[in-house]
């Protein structure tokens, strides 16, 4: 851009200090020859006869007074005060905030709605086991923009097999695509690409936090950010931020850092700075906590009879890790029925997205559900009417919706019967975009 406003400004501040000097100069003259006419009253006074020194001051006073406050008023009306200066200086633009608004005025209602989804290979393009992201993954990603791709095991093969894969992804869409995996570290099923040689193999995380190894969880962060970043991801769908509520939870269990919501904390805050510091992106995971529950919601529904009290006694590790930088939150599947009144899931619950983590905790960064593919989602609800309650209950991001097709033609159908408005839709696509463009994704 160039400087040339900025010099303008420059000119005019300087003519207006030099205005302001010559008129100071010219008040004071004023001033001076008034004290001059004032001191020949005050002689002719007592020559013909008004000796009363009292009312020789008097005079003086009145005349002085007077005279100093027209300067004053004088002087104060020709000089710009901060507030008109800062009145006619216009607020500075953040340019990451305007090129995410500019790219969202340029986005059609069906592009804007495909950016909320992050779907597996197979939910984009009906390819199972797909090895590349050949024209028809091409084609899919027109139809559909997408606004990102992760990666389960159904596609990944080999390091150099994902690295063609990835980039071939990358290059069919306009709009910079999250390419996640779920890369946890510790657990079978959580460690997509340590069976391929991609990362390398760790305990259980629970077994980090016993010993309060902080600096060989941030060590691991690091390493898996650079194994997976490496080969073209820019997300890891890690680290779990639950405080281990329930010992028998088999869902999560040593998945978990710790009992101790202080532990948590800490390790998940290492982790968060670990993977950035091995140039991807970092996801907490299950807000607001699911290892509170009995049943594991790959099969069911997991229900909590918590109050908000003994919810919120847990909720450390996940502000902590956005205070130490996590990139976006997954809000669980669990139900509260004490905190929303019936067996609603927390991803599709209005009580917990909107009030409890972007109200109460004042989280204005972008939500993502959890797995719709998970039990607690397909065995209840249809992928058009939990996808529709998410982005009600303030959810940006629908991650694995089953039925890509029927959600986002559900969420396009409600926008035509008013039951979402498509300014709610640019609440959420604006934080992703912002979110896109502030860690400079290819």
């Amino acid at each position: 851009m160039s400087d040339k406003p900025k010099k303008e400004k420059n000119t005019k501040k300087k003519r207006s200090s030099s205005t302001l000097k010559r008129i100071r100069k010219f008040l004071m003259f004023l001033l001076s020859l008034v004290a001059v006419a004032m001191a020949i009253l005050v002689l002719y006074m007592l020559k013909n006869g008004s000796t009363d020194p009292k009312i020789s001051e008097g005079v003086t006073k009145r005349l002085a007074t007077e005279e100093t406050a027209a300067v004053t008023e004088a002087t104060e009306a020709a000089e710009p005060t901060e507030a008109t200066e800062a009145t006619e200086e216009t607020e500075p633009v953040d340019p990451l905030l305007y090129a995410a608004q500019q790219k969202l005025e340029s986005m059609t209602l069906e592009e804007k709605v495909y950016q909320m989804f992050f779907v597996t290979h197979r939910e984009l393009t009906g390819q199972y086991y797909a090895s590349a992201a050949d024209e028809t993954t091409r084609a899919a990603l027109e139809e559909k923009p997408v606004g990102g791709v992760v990666f389960d095991g159904d596609n990944a093969f080999s390091g150099e097999q994902l690295t063609a894969m990835i980039a071939d992804l990358k290059s069919y869409s306009d709009i910079p695509l999250l390419i996640g995996v779920e890369e946890e570290g510790g657990i079978e099923g959580y460690r997509v690409l340590q069976s391929i040689g991609v990362t390398n193999r760790y305990d259980p995380m629970g077994v980090y936090g016993g010993e309060y190894a902080t600096d060989r969880v941030y060590e691991i962060g690091s390493e898996i950010g650079s194994a997976i970043s490496g080969i073209g991801f820019n997300i890891d769908l890690a680290p779990v931020a639950d405080t281990l509520v329930n010992q028998f939870n088999t869902e999560i269990g040593m998945r978990a850092f710790s009992a101790d919501p202080q532990v948590t904390a800490e390790l998940v805050s290492q982790m968060v700075k670990g993977l950035h510091s091995g140039g991807c992106l970092a996801c907490l995971k299950y807000f607001p906590g699911l290892s509170a529950a009995n049943t594991d919601s790959r099969y069911g529904t997991p229900v909590s009879n918590q109050t908000i009290e003994e919810v919120r006694e847990n909720l450390l590790p996940f502000t902590t890790g956005v205070a130490n930088g996590a990139d976006v939150i997954m809000v669980s599947h669990l139900c509260l029925p004490n905190i929303v009144g019936e067996n609603r899931p927390a991803d599709l619950s209005a009580e917990i997205v909107n009030g409890l983590l972007r109200g109460e905790l004042g989280y204005a960064g972008v939500v993502m559900t959890d797995s719709f593919q998970k039990g607690a989602i397909s065995y209840n609800y249809d992928a058009g009417e939990a996808a529709v309650a998410a982005i009600q209950a303030g959810c940006d991001v629908i991650y694995m919706p089953g039925d890509l097709d029927k959600a986002a033609e559900a969420v396009l159908d409600a926008i035509d019967g008013g039951y979402l408005s498509e300014e709610r839709i640019n609440e959420s696509v604006l934080r992703i975009l912002l979110l896109k463009l502030s860690n400079e994704l290819e």
